[in-house]
């Protein structure tokens, strides 16, 4: 049997166990030429997962109600009925919430390594590489530059402010505790960090560490904070938009007060999707993996277990209360498969 997590309702506000439920259904037993079974093994936590069980316009399409959440994960093949993946190898793709996936085999990535399978999710997997583009590509910060990095402390900031540094670039990190803007002081060795939820005035923070004003700003938040950052940007500026978790469990977002300054001040700003890159995903896995090896890049892992965690994964995530990459690791009652 294959237990997998079904969306039951569109949440309102931070999602609730009560917004999905856990269901059994037999394993589909046919198989076509080019399809695999694979057994889910992690199942990764993204931002993302918000805007598509909202049933908003996205970059996929949103997950229906009644319908498996979805989501990356890595698992091992069990069955295939193609030469390209042999039992026992692990891939990483759009598994989705779930113990068990029957897809084609085009859909996934085959893994180079098995040791640690789950970095594929983290430092090793997209959101290592929305960190790696995001810096290496449009933000290309230098010895010259202050980049603001919001959500610095979390999965995929916490890795480009590292890269931003490697760089050589002064590193500001807005997070919301005071343990994670240590966290990004002492451990990640950036410049400074802004606790927002602390702050008496978001602009004024801003202004103080960056009296001469911003460079670049990797915005992974939207509304308040990017309105603080508008006030402070350089003319020229750069904003590279990656995420708006401001905005993702409610309604009626706050409006962005210091629009017109994009104008005034000549800025660029970027929309970003990682899959943008995903022609190129191989080679940058592989600096990210040297850099690891290196230990030029840490990570921080937080780990769920059992398929059940999942809701409260999303909520976790939601809330700010996980301490880095959110993974829920999954327990199979059969060993056998």
């Amino acid at each position: 049997m294959n237990k997998k997590v079904i969306l039951l309702k569109r949440p309102k506000g931070i999602p609730q166990e009560d917004d999905f439920a856990i269901i059994e259904e037999p394993i589909k037993a046919n198989f076509n030429d080019g399809e695999v079974l694979v057994k889910v093994k992690w199942i990764s936590i993204d931002a993302a997962q918000r805007v598509w069980i909202a049933g908003s316009r996205s970059y996929i399409d949103p997950v229906s109600i009644g319908s498996v959440v979805k989501g990356l994960g890595v698992g091992q093949v069990i069955i295939s009925k193609t030469p390209l993946l042999k039992r026992g190898n692990y891939v990483a793709g759009f598994l989705h919430c779930q113990e068990f996936c029957k897809i084609n085999a085009s859909e996934l990535w085959k893994l180079p390594s098995y040791e640690n399978p789950q970095l594929y999710l983290g430092v090793l997997g997209i959101t290592g590489l929305s960190a790696f583009f995001a810096i290496e590509e449009l933000a290309k910060p230098n010895r010259r530059d202050t980049i603001v990095i919001s959500t610095a402390a979390g999965a995929t900031g916490s890795i480009a402010c590292q890269l931003a540094k490697l760089r050589g670039a002064k590193v500001i990190g807005i997070a919301g505790s005071e343990d994670k803007c240590d966290y990004l002081r002492n451990e990640l060795k950036i410049d400074a960090a802004i606790n927002y939820k602390t702050a008496r005035s978001m602009n004024s923070a801003l202004r103080e560490l960056c009296p001469d004003g911003i460079d670049i700003y990797l915005d992974n938040v939207g509304g308040e904070i990017l309105d603080a950052v508008l006030l402070n940007i350089k003319k020229h500026g750069k904003i590279i938009a990656c995420g708006a978790i401001a905005s993702y469990n409610s309604k009626k977002p706050k409006p962005i007060y210091n629009y017109p300054l994009i104008i005034a001040l000549s800025l660029t700003v970027e929309g970003f999707i990682v899959w943008d890159y995903k022609n190129r995903f191989q080679l940058a896995t592989r600096q990210l993996s040297r850099l690891v090896q290196e230990k030029q890049l840490i990570y921080k892992e937080h780990i769920l277990e059992g398929i059940k965690k999942v809701p409260e994964a999303l909520r976790l995530l939601m809330t700010g209360e996980n301490q880095g990459k959110l993974i829920v690791k999954l327990q199979h009652s059969d060993p056998h498969l």
